[in-house]
């Protein structure tokens, strides 16, 4: 079996918090977002396949340093197979497991929650849920009330489990930084896990070249936009910039 990847990360301290993770950086993504910050593993034909077998010498060779295996992309939720098949092999290992996922395959999560192969999900909430408003953000248009019930169903999958969740909005000026918009994303995703508004950055591969020529959101109002949300329910809100890694805010 064969897995897609642009890259892979021996040793990584900054995906999975508090734990040393061997990262596969899956290629393919089945959104379209204008301010990726992931831009070239957007496409399915980015990077190459390799065999499993690949992966499990290279994370075997750091078996003394590693405790997790992580997937980000892209999306790795459009490579079920070799992700499961992975966790597995990982888990045989005694190694955590780590999933970073745009949440439109909750049969994934499922699958995953069902044979306790998933220790932390860290999932995207890209807009309030509201169809003309995700279509945009996610370059979509307006075909997308299916994967935002999928998106709310994954969320509610990890919920039911007790898997560790971490919810996350990036904060985009001019596209999704407003008030009313995080408070209406806290409102709906409530208690469940910990949300985490992060600070977009323009790099030069950013989809929309408008976008590549706004300023990150500063400090102070990443502050502000956590506030809001744990004014409307959210239990535990961080901030994550370039500068200063994960922060959390209190009232």
């Amino acid at each position: 079996m064969k897995i897609r990847v642009g890259s892979l990360l021996d040793l990584s301290t900054v995906d999975y918090p508090a734990h040393i993770t061997f990262m596969l950086f899956c290629s393919g993504c089945n959104f379209r977002c204008p301010f990726c910050q992931n831009a070239s593993l957007v496409s399915l034909t980015f990077g190459g396949e390799i065999e499993l077998e690949m992966v499990e010498e290279r994370v075997q060779a750091s078996l003394g340093f590693l405790d997790a295996l992580g997937f980000t992309g892209g999306e790795p939720a459009l490579q079920p197979e070799p992700v499961i098949a992975l966790c597995e092999w990982a888990k045989a290992r005694d190694l955590k497991t780590f999933l970073n996922t745009n949440g439109s395959n909750p049969l994934l999560i499922k699958e995953m929650v069902r044979k306790r192969l998933i220790d932390y999900v860290a999932m995207d909430v890209k807009a309030p849920f509201k169809k003309e408003v995700y279509g945009r953000v996610t370059g979509l248009g307006g075909n997308v009330s299916k994967i935002m019930a999928n998106i709310q169903e994954s969320i509610a999958i990890c919920g039911r489990a007790g898997i560790p969740l971490e919810l996350r909005t990036t904060i985009v000026p001019t596209l999704i930084d407003d008030e009313q918009s995080i408070r209406e994303i806290a409102e709906t995703i409530g208690g469940y896990g910990i949300y985490v508004l992060q600070e977009f950055f323009p790099f030069e591969d950013v989809p929309d070249e408008n976008l590549r020529k706004v300023k990150p959101p500063d400090r102070v109002t990443l502050i502000r936009l956590a506030k809001t949300a744990l004014e409307a329910g959210v239990g535990e809100v961080h901030i994550r910039t370039r500068s200063g890694g994960m922060e959390k805010i209190s009232t």
